[in-house]
C-alpha cells in the first residue's frame, strides 16, 4: 500500500472525511448511544441517519449511498 493511500492514523483512507464535534444533552446522547447498538459506532449510525435524510430530501442519490440501509449488528459474546 502507497503511503499516501494512508491517512495519520495509519488505516487506509476511504474518502476525504471531515472531522467535527457534536455536542449533546447527555439524556439525548444515551439514546442515541442506545439506538446506534445495531450499527458498528455511533458515527456509523449518524452518517446513516443523514444519508437517509439527504435521500429523502432529493439531496443525494441511494446509489450513492456509502452505508447500507441494513445496519450490521454488532457481535456480543452472547449468541
Amino acid at each position: 500500500m502507497l503511503m499516501d493511500k494512508v491517512n495519520k492514523v495509519g488505516r487506509p483512507q476511504v474518502e476525504q472525511s471531515s472531522v467535527r464535534g457534536v455536542r449533546f444533552p447527555v439524556r439525548i446522547w444515551n439514546k442515541v448511544y442506545g439506538a446506534s447498538k445495531d450499527f458498528r459506532s455511533v458515527n456509523e449510525y449518524f452518517l446513516s441517519l443523514v444519508e437517509s435524510d439527504l435521500i429523502k430530501k432529493k439531496k443525494l442519490k441511494n446509489s450513492e449511498r456509502r452505508t447500507t440501509e441494513i445496519s450490521i449488528g454488532r457481535t456480543t459474546g452472547s449468541e
